[in-house]
């Protein structure tokens, strides 16, 4: 399914946009993958697993140029695949929030853990007693 979104410009951070209201992003899903792409070039990544017929577990997702993290594209894609999620009549996201090794770009494991913590608290899941795992339940 390919679904093209139209996003107001207030929703992304330090993101210069020419005579333009908006982004429209392109949201193709198929199963166990999501990606993103706007004007054409990929933006966002996630992988998932469906864990049952209303349970959804990210596996990863990541932003394809990492000079887009912290503008809001993960923010906004992250919460129009859970609307469609819920759509679908999933009732629970899980994911972790880390892994053994970081990313590039992360200073190591540590760092990318508590930064991923803080992006999934922000975009509405709870975390786990140890912080390892973020949980959202869907209504």
């Amino acid at each position: 399914m390919s679904l093209s979104v139209y996003i107001r410009k207030e929703y992304f951070r330090a993101v210069d946009l020419k005579d333009k209201s908006a982004h429209i992003l392109e949201f193709h899903y198929s199963p166990k993958v999501v990606d993103v792409l706007e004007n054409g070039f990929p933006v966002f990544h996630m992988e998932y697993i469906m864990g049952t017929k209303t349970k959804v577990n990210i596996v990863e997702f990541y932003l394809m140029d990492f000079g887009l993290r912290g503008k809001g594209y993960g923010t906004v894609c992250m919460n129009e695949i859970t609307d469609q999620f819920r759509k679908k009549g999933i009732t629970l996201i899980t994911a972790p929030t880390g892994y053994d090794l970081a990313p590039l770009g992360y200073t190591g494991p540590d760092q990318y853990k508590e930064l991923m913590a803080g992006f999934y608290e922000k975009i509405g899941f709870s975390l786990n007693a140890s912080g390892d795992m973020a949980m959202k339940i869907l209504d």
